[in-house]
């Protein structure tokens, strides 16, 4: 049985100096964030500066500041960015998923987030190192708070046990894996291995 898409708003962006309202205001707030993106790809963190996030941009630097104080803030747009593609993808995916066997659904959100995982790798391992310093963790509790209710809407009723929590704790654990796996060796015989040891540890998990 599938589920509605949900719709849901972004996070207030704390990072922000001013939201864009104008057309061309958002333009120019995208290619600063798409910008940084490149730059975090090509560059070490500490070599990156708003100048050169403006200059690859094409906009001044009096303008990139009318809406960020600093490059971190840069940065958390960015990962704000690839959170809510994530999740748009992650909800349009299971919310077609329709199959009522358990373990096929199984298979078939660990797929949805390998394959999402693998959409801008560069991106994800360069950010691995700059997570922690940042302030993004508002964007982080509501990307995990729709990518719960995304997974509840497939989840069997558990007599006894709290099935939000048990959400919770599945997509918490997937993102988790999911991120280690950009610390060790990029091989298919790699990721295959961790695709059946997640399916073992899901399916008992789930399974009364």
């Amino acid at each position: 049985m599938g589920a509605a898409p949900q719709t849901h708003t972004s996070p207030e962006k704390k990072y922000m100096l001013k939201i864009p309202v104008q057309k061309r205001s958002k333009e120019t707030v995208a290619s600063i964030v798409e910008s940084c993106a490149r730059l975090l790809v090509q560059e070490p963190y500490h070599a990156i500066t708003t100048d050169k996030i403006a200059e690859m941009a094409g906009v001044s630097i009096g303008s990139l500041y009318q809406f960020f104080a600093n490059k971190e803030a840069i940065v958390a747009a960015v990962i704000d960015d690839l959170l809510q593609k994530d999740l748009a993808y992650i909800e349009e995916k299971l919310a077609h998923l329709q199959t009522p066997d358990l373990d096929a659904k199984i298979h078939a959100f660990i797929d949805i987030g390998f394959t999402r995982f693998h959409d801008n790798r560069p991106l994800r391992t360069a950010l691995q190192g700059v997570q922690g310093m940042l302030d993004y963790w508002e964007t982080r509790r509501v990307f995990f708070e729709h990518y719960q209710k995304a997974v509840l809407a497939h989840m069997p009723v558990y007599q006894g046990r709290d099935r939000d929590m048990m959400a919770l704790f599945v997509v918490s654990c997937f993102n988790n894996i999911l991120q280690l796996g950009l610390l060790g060796p990029q091989t298919v015989e790699r990721e295959e291995a961790i695709k059946k040891e997640v399916f073992t540890l899901f399916s008992r998990y789930l399974k009364p």
